[in-house]
């Protein structure tokens, strides 16, 4: 099982887009993209929520 990067916990699978994965008590505290449930960081503004709820490869879509 991985590791979440956020807390360190076992049983992640959410995972990043920076690479690595999330739990299910931390996917809150990132943004995660409707189409695709991939998560990034909230401040990410380059490859995360690009202003319309997705990130910027659903909303190239």
């Amino acid at each position: 099982m991985a590791k979440c990067i956020n807390c360190g916990k076992s049983n992640a699978n959410y995972q990043h887009s920076s690479g690595g994965y999330v739990c299910s008590n931390c996917v809150g505290k990132f943004f995660t993209c409707p189409n695709c449930g991939m998560l990034y960081n909230n401040d990410d503004y380059e490859d995360g929520d690009q202003g319309n709820g997705f990130c910027k490869n659903c909303s190239d879509d």
